[in-house]
């Protein structure tokens, strides 16, 4: 698996954004920070994925990103959960919580039967660390609108991310030990991205 496209790059990008959002200030003008942050994300993300030079990756580093990628994910549906304003928007939250927790499981089993031992490539070793930080640092603004596109626009931009690594990767059939663990993760990404698309039209046309 390659670590362009929705891993290595696109991780580190979200957090890094979001946390410089938060520092930049509060309040409408933390809003407006964080709106440009994900704007950014998105031009990062595009640009990423036309960079194709990159290696393949090992088992135990894949499951490794796939737990990663679910902590993340669990940790942002917890805050919006309390954040987001609109119920619908509280409600995706609470199945990104859900469906992660039951992925990470997934992960942790499949690799325990295939005697893998998940490992984290070195350069996004301190991807949980920073997403932490800024989980942290989001938690701090108000309810609202601005908060609630935000955190879907951020879902929209790192499902596609990491859809597309993984769907590459099930094309490459070079992991046939996580296929399975794949395609179910392949499929919950593309039901959530659906819905967070659904709710993103909703939510900015009210």
């Amino acid at each position: 698996m390659r670590y362009t496209t929705g891993t290595r790059t696109t991780l580190a990008i979200i957090t890094g954004a979001l946390l410089g959002a938060c520092e930049r200030g509060a309040g409408d003008a933390a809003d407006t920070a964080l709106t440009k942050a994900v704007e950014a994300i998105g031009a990062a993300t595009d640009s990423a994925a036309g960079r194709l030079a990159g290696r393949e990756y090992s088992n135990a580093e894949l499951a490794g990103f796939l737990g990663t990628y679910s902590d993340a994910e669990i940790q942002m549906g917890e805050m919006a959960q309390t954040k987001a304003s609109d119920p619908e928007v509280r409600a995706f939250a609470q199945r990104l919580v859900t469906e992660h927790r039951a992925l990470k499981t997934e992960v942790t089993n499949a690799a325990r039967t295939a005697g893998i031992t998940p490992s984290m490539a070195a350069d996004i070793e301190n991807v949980t660390e920073r997403h932490q930080e800024a989980t942290r640092e989001l938690n701090e603004k108000g309810r609202g609108k601005p908060f609630d596109e935000a955190f879907l626009e951020h879902e929209i931009r790192q499902h596609k991310a990491v859809l597309d690594e993984i769907e590459d990767t099930l094309g490459r059939n070079r992991n046939p030990e996580l296929k399975p663990v794949l395609e179910k993760a392949r499929d919950g990404i593309k039901a959530r991205l659906t819905r967070a698309e659904e709710l993103e039209k909703k939510v900015s046309a009210a």
